[in-house]
């Protein structure tokens, strides 16, 4: 946890007049720039549930703010990997440019280098390697490499859905291995009909604390079940599988 944030008169003037009307919104922001969860790079895991429990308001509201601040430019959001940017904070927080021997920069680079590689985070190496040095940082060799790989052709939605149902086909076909039908054929197809209803997020933690406990979630798996309650990305059979891994581990 931070102990220290520099916030600037000059915000109500900049980034707060963009949200002006919007208290959500402004709440987010100032969570951004402020909570226990950022760093002074302003690039770091978020999870929409901790926003939402934090500023006190349900998740369809923190989401709706957080979206605000982005369409404003203040920061971007990667939703696959709960990781938020925002913009300016390592510019306040850090300085515009450091000096190749001043301490922050190691600082830095150990901040990104703890963060997965992905395309806000690489974003983020693109935008600062030159003003804080980050090309010269051994922990940071992987970022370096995907910084200097060529771009993967972008691919359309339409080749996306082509290949997800040449692989639904390569699953139905008798192209299994011998030995696979049975209790695992039979699981697989049950599993993808219960995939299709995924549970509604819960409007607090408390709440959907109190569903997975009704249903049974095993203690373990209970925050990352939580998490994907949160996102709309729990499904039946995901807890079916947890309660099964369990039962197996206790035997």
């Amino acid at each position: 946890m931070r102990g220290y944030a520099t916030i600037s008169p000059t915000t109500w003037q900049t980034d707060i007049k963009k949200l002006r009307g919007d208290l959500e919104a402004i709440a987010v922001y100032y969570h951004l720039t402020t909570s226990p969860h950022s760093n002074m790079i302003g690039l770091y895991t978020l999870p929409i549930a901790y926003l939402s429990y934090e500023i006190g308001t349900p998740h369809e509201g923190a989401s709706k703010g957080l979206a605000r601040v982005m369409e404003a430019g203040i920061c971007s959001y990667d939703d696959d990997n709960e990781i938020v940017w925002v913009f300016e904070m390592a510019k306040t927080q850090v300085a515009p440019r450091l000096s190749p021997k001043d301490n922050k920069v190691i600082s830095v680079a150990k901040l990104l280098a703890a963060l997965p590689i992905c395309p806000i985070t690489l974003a983020f190496y693109r935008h600062y390697r030159e003003a804080f040095h980050l090309a010269d940082q051994i922990v940071l060799e992987e970022y370096e490499r995907a910084f200097k790989a060529p771009p993967e052709p972008l691919r359309s939605k339409e080749q996306e859905q082509e290949q997800k149902q040449d692989h639904e086909k390569d699953l139905g076909s008798g192209s299994r291995p011998s030995g696979s039908e049975g209790k695992g054929d039979t699981y697989t197809h049950a599993r993808e009909s219960e995939t299709q209803d995924p549970f509604d997020p819960p409007s607090s933690l408390e709440e959907g604390r109190a569903l997975l406990a009704g249903k049974g979630v095993p203690a373990r798996f209970m925050e990352d079940a939580l998490h994907r309650l949160m996102k709309g990305k729990l499904f039946p059979c995901d807890i079916d599988d947890w309660k099964l891994e369990a039962r197996g581990e206790a035997a």
